[in-house]
């Protein structure tokens, strides 16, 4: 190549990637010119075709609303997209073989794509299939299956763990997790103008939600508003209801108590805050960096009641936090943060 030549190709390459990977681009030879083709494609949005794979997409689930609110968003990029959920991919309905049937089902399933983004640690499997195309988000927290499965949990862990180390990129909603495994940050995400467009259900109440698993503690959340004597909705426990009903409680609830021993990012915080629905949440990591949008407690009862009775003095404030804060969650925006891992992802192809 002449000098000339170069030039013009270095200037093209970095007018077209992203700064930290211009240099791969100028001496990366054949597989670079493939990559800026496909980069360009998810610039633009057309000829990139995006496969989400999770058991659930859609519904009240944290996992469920996050796919398909990424969907909604990709959507409104022009990005194709499709989802591989357990509507449409074979698997056996019991606990203990849901993940590993589902794993399966994606694994044999044909479908054409760009960038394969799975969303549950769960189904690392399906990573070997394609490790160059796959993306990785985990959404609750590795340690939460040693939590919940003791020395089974930690095997699984480890398991997890080094089949995730073959997968292009690999993001957490929890952004300590992230940094303590050298992931990408990416948050979780709701959608506020939705949020806003629904009524409140006009009914005062303690809300929990959640389904009924020890690591969400709904015993600590019962034995709380036994104590209190209030009135309380316990959604995904005690009644199953749509996402839109809960979003009218939280409106017109007193508060949202999280009892949970260990969460990622959950959804279920962000439209709390989306909804004016002030916040009481357990002391752990995923909530320590929000202390100014909600009221922390240790995990006693003693703890939750005392923070519910500072809640006449602050509620206003951690109201307000809140909704400052929930306007960065807002799924247009974190969609975008996406579309930037996918271009790398892509670029990366050879």
């Amino acid at each position: 190549m002449s000098s000339l030549g170069f030039i013009r190709f270095w200037a093209f390459t970095h007018s077209l990637c992203p700064k930290a990977l211009a240099p791969f681009c100028v001496f990366g030879g054949r597989s670079v010119y493939r990559g800026i083709r496909r980069w360009l494609r998810v610039r633009g949005g057309g000829g990139v075709k995006i496969v989400l794979v999770n058991f659930t997409s859609g519904g009240v689930s944290g996992s469920g609303r996050h796919v398909a609110l990424l969907r909604r968003g990709l959507d409104r990029r022009g990005v194709e997209v499709d989802v591989l959920d357990s509507r449409n991919t074979f698997h056996l309905d019991f606990p203990m073989l849901r993940a590993v049937s589902f794993t399966l089902g994606s694994t044999v399933k044909r479908f054409d794509s760009d960038v394969i983004h799975l969303h549950n640690p769960k189904l690392s499997g399906i990573v070997l299939k394609n490790p160059s195309k796959s993306v990785v988000t985990v959404h609750g927290g590795m340690i939460e299956f040693s939590l919940k499965y003791g020395a089974l949990g930690r095997l699984s862990t480890a398991l997890m763990l080094r089949t995730l180390r073959a997968a292009r990129a690999v993001t957490a909603v929890m952004k300590s997790e992230a940094e303590r495994n050298g992931w990408v940050w990416i948050p979780n995400m709701t959608d506020v103008e939705a949020v806003e467009e629904i009524e409140p259900a006009g009914e005062s109440c303690i809300l929990f939600v959640g389904r009924n698993d020890p690591v969400k503690n709904f015993p600590l959340f019962r034995g709380v508003v036994k104590r209190l004597g209030r009135k309380y909705r316990a959604f995904g426990v005690e009644e199953v209801v749509s996402w839109e009903k809960v979003i009218s409680y939280m409106k017109s609830a007193e508060c949202l108590m999280i009892t949970s021993i260990w969460e990622g990012m959950p959804s279920v915080l962000l439209e709390a805050w989306a909804s004016g629905c002030p916040v009481i949440a357990s002391k752990i990591p995923a909530f320590q960096p929000f202390k100014d949008a909600l009221i922390l407690s240790d995990l006693t009862i003693d703890s939750y009641i005392k923070a519910y009775q500072k809640l006449a003095d602050v509620r206003e404030e951690v109201v307000r936090n809140g909704r400052a804060l929930v306007e960065k969650f807002d799924y247009k925006l974190v969609t975008e943060r996406y579309i930037e891992l996918y271009r790398w992802v892509l670029s990366t192809q050879s």
